[in-house]
This record gives C-alpha cells, sequence and structure tokens, in this order.
C-alpha cells in the first residue's frame, strides 16, 4: 500500500494540461471522458479530471474552498528553479512567492496553477 496518485478537479482542462506541461507532465486523456494521467518520475499518477466528470460521478460536487495541500516538483538545480519560474510567469500563470534561497538549504517558489493550487518549485542549494 502507498500513495499512488493525486488527483486535480480543473474547470479549464487545456489551459491546466499546459501549465503542467511546463512541469514536465505530459498529460494524456484516458479513453475520451475528460480524465487524463501522466506519471511521474517516481511513478506517482497526477490525474486530472473536468469538472463535469467529477459531477458525473457525484452530481452534487462543489470545489472546496481552499485546500491546504501544494503540489511540490524537484528540480535539478537552483538556476532550474529560477528558468522554470520565469517560464512559467511568461507562459500567462500567476507567481505567489518569487524564488529565493530558503532557510533549510533550498532554492524555492511557489506557483498557482489554472485552478488556484499552490505549486511549488524547489532544488537543493
Amino acid at each position: 500500500m502507498g500513495l499512488d496518485a493525486v488527483g486535480i478537479v480543473s474547470k479549464d482542462i487545456p489551459r491546466t494540461i499546459r501549465f503542467y506541461a511546463l512541469l514536465g507532465l505530459d498529460l494524456e486523456e484516458c479513453g475520451g471522458s475528460g480524465h487524463f494521467e501522466a506519471a511521474t518520475d517516481g511513478g506517482i499518477r497526477v490525474m486530472v479530471d473536468s469538472v463535469d466528470l467529477i459531477r458525473q460521478i457525484q452530481p452534487d460536487w462543489q470545489a472546496p474552498s481552499g485546500s491546504g495541500i501544494t503540489l511540490c516538483f524537484l528540480q535539478e538545480s537552483p538556476a532550474a528553479v529560477d528558468d522554470l519560474h520565469t517560464r512559467i510567469l511568461q507562459a500567462g500563470f500567476e507567481s505567489v512567492k518569487e524564488p529565493w534561497d530558503a532557510f533549510w538549504g533550498q532554492r524555492y517558489a511557489t506557483v498557482k496553477d489554472p485552478d488556484g493550487n499552490q505549486v511549488d518549485l524547489f532544488a537543493a542549494l
């Protein structure tokens, strides 16, 4: 037993796919259902579902008002954190915190995906 996947519900699938492609995830649709998946290098699946699909499964589903969950993407170097942060901004997505050297020994930045989920970018200093 163990963590196998992280699910994200998206109100704008094409924009969400573009965002996560910048992070190296090649989300592919499974069966034309509005469900998309990609596997990380570590084997964890990231799943993106359309609001319509989720409402077919759970008709009274409502978007949460705040989750407190952050997806964290390891980068190969501090420069890669800076570069990815810049590319995400240039692609029209929002930054929460510009890259900085964290006191715990990592280069860190935080952005938001199209649905407002926080995504951290980090690398060892």
